[in-house]
């Protein structure tokens, strides 16, 4: 009896010292780089780690610290956004490593300013186009093709108004005017898009594709590094500095004809029903954008006043699953688009009726 012990507490030693130790599901290591300027990226690089769980080997590092990538398995590259992409020094970071990177799972996540990921942007002289959350890393996904992501995370952020530097500031300013349905921030010392249901749910998919783990039960333990006491104005301590987007609004200015939706559904089903009042209704359907979480169309029908064109879009957001999301934008003044007007209303009604299609 003796003997048989001291075996088996040989080979459990024989396993402790030549089994790495804490190097994550199938012994992968990880690295999370980050590329910050006035601290959400940083915040939420950490919290990513917490979740991913301490138990499994990922080192967090900033972008000037990193001289070689080789000893990992899996890399997440994390960014601000600036001019509705991830920073010149995350492209020169993947530029650097492309052959290395290439040959790794990688992961992208973005702090930016909104995470509606059904947003367009139309600004007089330039095409339209999608804005918000993942859809800002179509630029670098479009300019270096031979890094593919396993996951992709758009998560918002976390501005304090008193510290943006002059170019920042004139950069929210600019938007602010030239969002048509309103700036949300307006009146707020903080303003806070950051959503943290989509940095659990990215977590997650990195537990569950890289490192072969299940999602968290937990996740909500670690939302301390997302919570704060600061109000969203200092001047009214009562005002929140973190206010849900609506799913549902409909806006009707000289600016605008905006209407947002849901339905319960996946984006296969949002297409459907698009496509299918489109016909109905005698609208032309142009695809612009798809991914595999939104598609962008253009709805053009010719009325009384001449041709116009609805910008719509369906989409799918991590922070709501189950549901597909609709947002229509047309940007002609109130006199031309009263016809428009009523067809976009039956496109609500059958949003509205969880997707029942009706004649």
């Amino acid at each position: 009896m003796k003997s048989n012990a001291r075996k088996v507490l040989g080979i459990c030693l024989l396993f402790f010292l030549f089994v790495p130790q804490g190097a994550g599901a199938a012994g992968k290591k990880g690295l999370l780089v980050h590329n910050s300027v006035y601290g959400s990226t940083i915040e939420t690089a950490y919290w990513v780690k917490a979740l991913i769980g301490y138990e499994n080997k990922l080192d967090v590092m900033a972008l000037p610290q990193v001289i070689t990538i080789e000893p990992y398995d899996y890399v997440i590259i994390g960014s601000l956004t600036r001019d509705e992409k991830p920073t010149e020094d995350v492209y020169a970071f993947v530029e650097r490593f492309r052959k290395e990177l290439s040959q790794k799972q990688v992961c992208y996540y973005l702090t930016c300013g909104d995470t509606d990921e059904t947003m367009i942007l139309n600004i007089p002289g330039k095409k339209a186009h999608l804005i918000g959350g993942r859809n800002y890393l179509f630029d670098i996904l479009e300019t270096i093709p031979e890094v593919k992501p396993v996951v992709i995370g758009g998560f918002g952020g976390r501005q304090v108004m008193p510290t943006l530097n002059t170019s920042d500031s004139f950069r929210v300013w600019l938007v602010g005017k030239l969002a048509k349905e309103g700036a949300a921030w307006e009146g707020l010392d903080i303003w806070e898009s950051l959503v943290p249901q989509r940095v659990e749910a990215f977590a997650n998919e990195v537990r569950g594709k890289i490192l072969g783990l299940g999602p968290r039960e937990d996740a909500e333990q670690f939302r301390h590094f997302w919570q704060t006491l600061q109000p969203a104005s200092l001047d009214d301590p009562a005002k929140k500095k973190y206010n849900p987007r609506k799913y549902t609004e409909h806006h009707s200015t000289d600016k605008i004809l905006y209407v947002r939706s849901r339905m319960p559904g996946d984006l296969a089903a949002g297409k459907a029903l698009i496509e299918t009042w489109s016909k109905v209704h005698g609208f032309s359907l142009k695809e612009q954008k798809s991914t595999f979480y939104n598609t962008y169309y253009h709805a053009v029908k010719k009325y009384d006043a001449g041709e116009l064109a609805l910008h719509v879009v369906a989409a799918t957001l991590p922070e709501d699953p189950g549901n597909v999301h609709f947002s229509f934008r047309n940007y002609d003044k109130p006199d031309k688009r009263e016809k428009l007007e009523k067809d976009l209303q039956k496109a609500r009604e059958r949003i509205n009726a969880s997707g029942t299609v009706a004649e």
